[in-house]
């Protein structure tokens, strides 16, 4: 969902009302009602400034407080949607709904947008109706109904084949060659940036650059879109090779190997093994969120004497109903890459 200029359009005697109802009262209150009202604000562009205005409404943009009055603002929003599963993040808002049968998800989805615009319109806050948009996550094998209708007031919600969440793209079938293919540009303009800026940069500021521009954009989000498309994620490391020779002033076909090394950079396969082992590692030792319990299971030890063959530490693999889509799981590849990893460790 798009919240029209979400941030600008908070009123503020609701806020207060909420406010007050999460335990913000008195003086607290009264102190919060003094911070929001008689704001003054103008634009100045080049040196001509506009009349100063008073602000009707809205939270400060910028600021520290601004993002978590919002986000109090909005908090009661989930309540309202009985069929959905809410998430949020500050102004990004978005709603899941998960169904076996296309009949009965597009009645419970209209029911919850109905219930949605009649929470919009109390709280006073707009939908861009033309940048809402609606993805159906399916196999890619699986055929859309033509004459399924999801209307958020009356209007007919436009229908994509990948949707931008949180920097990343996400096509309907989940198998990231949407975002592989927006990173290749990207990667493909800084190696640009970095062929033009060595001629006059020493090479630790070219490193600087490359992380910024490069490394940045190529980690975000890896261990997501870089599991199982190896003829996209090829190409990426393809690049990744470019770049570093154009650092080090090599040759089209030299080796890379000892480049990585010498400049001290992680390969994109190799940032991904990390990654998957360390999401492992967190697992074990209880730092990720309670809707990955109970994902992974230790294999029982064969005997009771510590050796190579103990079992220690391996990971079960689970059982899949479908075989592509479960052999390309986050989680199984993960069991893998730890699994991999004891191995070697046991074995030096």
């Amino acid at each position: 969902m798009d919240l029209q200029k979400a941030f600008d359009t908070v009123n503020h005697e609701i806020l207060l009302c909420k406010l007050n109802y999460y335990g913000f009262r008195g003086i607290i209150n009264d102190w919060f009602r003094s911070y929001l009202y008689e704001r003054k604000q103008k634009v100045c562009i080049n040196g001509y400034e506009s009349e100063t205005k008073t602000l009707q409404h809205g939270v400060p943009q910028g600021s520290v407080l601004g993002p978590i009055l919002f986000l109090l603002y909005i908090n009661d929003l989930h309540k309202c949607i009985n069929y959905s599963i809410t998430y949020h993040f500050a102004d990004d808002t978005n709603l899941l709904n998960i169904s076996d049968n296309y009949k009965i998800l597009q009645k419970n989805v209209n029911k919850d947008l109905n219930s949605l615009n009649n929470w919009l319109l109390s709280n006073k806050i707009s939908l861009n109706k033309d940048k809402t948009e609606l993805i159906f996550f399916r196999k890619v094998r699986s055929k859309l109904p033509l004459n399924i209708k999801i209307k958020m007031n009356g209007k007919r919600l436009n229908h994509i084949k990948k949707v931008k969440y949180l920097g990343i793209y996400i096509d309907e079938s989940l198998m990231g060659r949407e975002h592989c293919e927006e990173l290749t540009k990207k990667l493909a303009r800084a190696n640009g940036i970095l062929a033009k800026a060595r001629h006059f940069v020493p090479l630790e500021l070219l490193k600087n650059i490359y992380f910024a521009t490069f490394s940045s954009n190529l980690y975000y989000g890896s261990q997501i879109w870089g599991q199982s498309l190896h003829a996209v994620t090829d190409t990426i490391s393809l690049l990744q090779k470019k770049a570093v020779r154009i650092l080090t002033f090599s040759e089209f076909h030299e080796h890379t190997e000892p480049l990585f090394k010498n400049l001290k950079i992680l390969k994109v396969k190799d940032n991904i093994f990390l990654q998957n082992c360390l999401f492992v590692h967190d697992y074990f030792n209880g730092n990720l969120p309670k809707s990955f319990i109970n994902i992974f299971t230790k294999a029982e030890r064969t005997h009771t004497f510590f050796t190579r063959n103990a079992n220690d530490g391996i990971l079960v693999p689970p059982r899949f109903n479908t075989t592509n889509y479960g052999l390309n799981s986050i989680y199984n590849i993960c069991i893998k890459a730890w699994n991999k990893l004891i191995n070697d460790k046991k074995n030096k």
